[in-house]
């Protein structure tokens, strides 16, 4: 699983090093280097799917009805953007701009582990986000639901 959080610099051509210990996952856990790289659902970042858990994605997503509205708008958003990346010898994947621009990218990168995906984040929105989520009130019912 994809855990904890690393800082990370992209170059001028949009050429960033995935961290080693998410690309240990890749090749541990799933047999596979490949990522596919998109835009997130709910959030201005990137998420990287290792390609098991984005045909798993996939899969739900043909079980729903295409002609719901907000179903068109999630190919839209999410699989019309999506990139399937191996990363280089030296860890590397080149982020078009079009993704790079929709989640407004800069040089300073910041990689979060969410369990099955990794999120990408311009570090100064990722600082952002996390001084949004810890003053946000968590949702009481959620967290009994989790039986914290």
């Amino acid at each position: 699983m994809f855990l904890g959080g690393h800082a990370n610099t992209m170059d001028a051509k949009g050429r960033v090093n995935i961290p080693a210990c998410f690309r240990d996952v890749l090749r541990s856990q799933y047999d596979d280097e490949r990522i596919i790289v998109t835009r997130d659902l709910l959030d201005n970042c990137l998420r990287a799917y290792p390609m098991t858990e984005w045909q798993t994605w996939l899969d739900k997503l043909r079980q729903l009805p295409s002609s719901n509205r907000a179903v068109r708008r999630i190919h839209r958003r999410v699989v019309s953007a999506a990139v399937e990346f191996t990363p280089d010898k030296q860890g590397r994947v080149l982020i078009p701009a079009p993704l790079r621009q929709q989640a407004a990218l800069d040089k300073m990168i910041h990689f979060a582990g969410t369990n099955n995906t990794f999120e990408i984040w311009d570090s100064v929105a990722w600082e952002q986000e996390i001084a949004l989520a810890d003053a946000d009130v968590l949702d009481p019912v959620l967290l009994d639901s989790l039986g914290l």
